[in-house]
């Protein structure tokens, strides 16, 4: 199977990000989120919009499938260059977006303050199936919009 090895190392950096925050303690976890709160309050507040549903709960979910989904597009031009959609491509993309986001809530297992979710395992899952099906929904949009050359010798009528 062919890799694209551009896309194959963005997809690891992305890995190596996850993970690295995975390892940070609960409470740099929980403050950095919470940061997030803060400044995305003040900006709706600014703006006289209501910003008291902005959670942590909600920045850190969102956070968790914004990263995966973003994960998702880069495993997917990686695995599959040509734009296949083929089976054994399809099926490489599915394990690795399951396997990474599992190790990850593994990592938070042990890690001071933190703890590994099966829901966060189905979100980041949902994130990166998302970034996939985005990316196949595009190459086929571009597909349909790239006007079709003439064969040599051939006719134009169809």
């Amino acid at each position: 199977m062919r890799l694209s090895k551009p896309w194959l190392f963005a997809a690891i950096i992305m890995v190596l990000i996850i993970w690295g925050n995975s390892l940070v303690p609960g409470s740099g976890s929980g403050s950095l989120s919470l940061s997030v709160v803060e400044t995305v309050r003040g900006a709706l507040d600014s703006l006289r919009l209501p910003s008291d549903w902005v959670t942590n709960f909600l920045v850190r979910k969102t956070a968790h499938f914004t990263e995966y989904a973003v994960l998702g597009v880069l495993v997917a031009h990686a695995f599959d260059p040509e734009h296949t959609a083929e089976h054994m491509r399809l099926a490489a993309i599915c394990l690795a977006l399951v396997l990474v986001p599992s190790i990850d809530e593994t990592i938070q297992l042990f890690v001071a303050g933190r703890s590994g979710q099966v829901t966060d395992v189905l979100l980041d899952c949902c994130g990166a199936a998302t970034g996939v099906l985005l990316t196949y929904l595009v190459w086929r949009l571009r597909r349909r919009e790239t006007p079709k050359m003439p064969t040599p010798g051939g006719s134009d009528s169809s």
